[in-house]
């Protein structure tokens, strides 16, 4: 029960406020439990941060790893996987301070891996249900997943723009593009829903060439 606690309030807190401004004694004092408690269950704050990325890469494998049951196309998938990730939103500093627990980026590293693979899987199944189409060159795909899930957080020049309106536009984008016509009916049920409407509309008479 304390195990819990305590990973649940690291998340809060390395979420809100970034790894490295968050001391051991702020999660026990957050999980209202004792130092002793806290180092017992984890050595230090960066065996902490390993176990948060590997529970939260369990619960979003999990979206990706889903029974082929029902009526779930591989797209269908893959839109509720999207969903999950941007439930799992952290501050910009997160990214930043994880550079500096080697542990921790070889965990990410290796979950990045694992989705990039399971997604490979699906874009190819994907295609055999007529919801992809069969000429794009899937391999080059895998490396602008790749290069794009470097983009965390976004480079400065979004930076008038949220989070979830630069992940939604390239996500959007890169998506319609490989959709064949059921596909993107698929894809247009999603967005009628108001799954990825971005919160604020940018109309081209804003745009203001750099």
């Amino acid at each position: 029960m304390f195990k819990e606690q305590i990973i649940s309030t690291a998340k809060r807190l390395f979420s809100g406020n970034g790894i490295r401004k968050v001391s051991m004694s702020d999660i026990a004092e957050g999980a209202g439990v004792s130092k002793r408690t806290l180092y017992e269950s984890f050595e230090n704050k960066e065996a902490l941060l390993v176990e948060i990325l590997r529970e939260d890469f369990l619960r979003i494998y999990t979206c990706l790893d889903e029974p082929d049951t029902g009526t779930n196309t591989a797209l269908d998938i893959i839109l509720h996987f999207n969903r999950e990730l941007q439930i799992n939103s952290v501050c910009d500093a997160f990214y930043k301070d994880i550079v500096h627990y080697p542990a921790a980026m070889a965990a990410q590293a290796a979950n990045k891996k694992a989705m990039l693979d399971r997604m490979m899987s699906l874009l190819k199944r994907g295609v055999d249900e007529g919801v992809f189409l069969p000429e794009i060159n899937y391999d080059m795909i895998a490396l602008m997943i790749r290069e794009h899930a470097k983009m965390l957080p976004p480079p400065e020049i979004f930076e008038k723009y949220t989070h979830e309106e630069v992940h939604n536009t390239f996500f959007l984008l890169f998506i319609r593009g490989i959709c064949t016509d059921n596909g993107r009916r698929i894809l247009k049920q999603y967005i009628v829903k108001g799954y990825y409407i971005t919160p604020t509309h940018r109309p081209f008479d804003k745009y203001v060439p750099a």
